[in-house]
């Protein structure tokens, strides 16, 4: 049995009017007309785990944002190695969508 493949970040793909851009995540916390102000509570650790994807031309962003999250571990990985509550976070999101 290999390692479980996961992705590392939360990452936030939305519509941008003007460019395609990569934001990071504490900057997406304090950005107007986002809906991410209050995740700075889960710290530097999550924000620097945290992403925005701006992309152009697509019509289904304009009404929609998707979250991508990191992938779920077995067991006690689940927390080994974050440094952030990743089930609060998850619940913060659920809680929004």
């Amino acid at each position: 049995v290999g390692i479980e493949p996961t992705t590392d970040k939360f990452v936030a793909i939305m519509n941008s009017e003007d460019e395609e851009r990569i934001v990071p995540g504490n900057a997406l916390t304090v950005t107007p007309n986002t809906p991410f102000a209050g995740l700075e509570k889960f710290g530097n650790g999550f924000l620097t785990r945290f992403e925005g994807s701006q992309v152009t031309g697509s019509e289904i962003l304009k009404n929609l944002l998707i979250v991508d999250t990191p992938g779920i571990l077995t067991g006690e990985k689940q927390t080994i190695g974050r440094s952030y509550n990743y089930q609060e976070v998850l619940e913060w999101f659920a809680e929004r969508s």
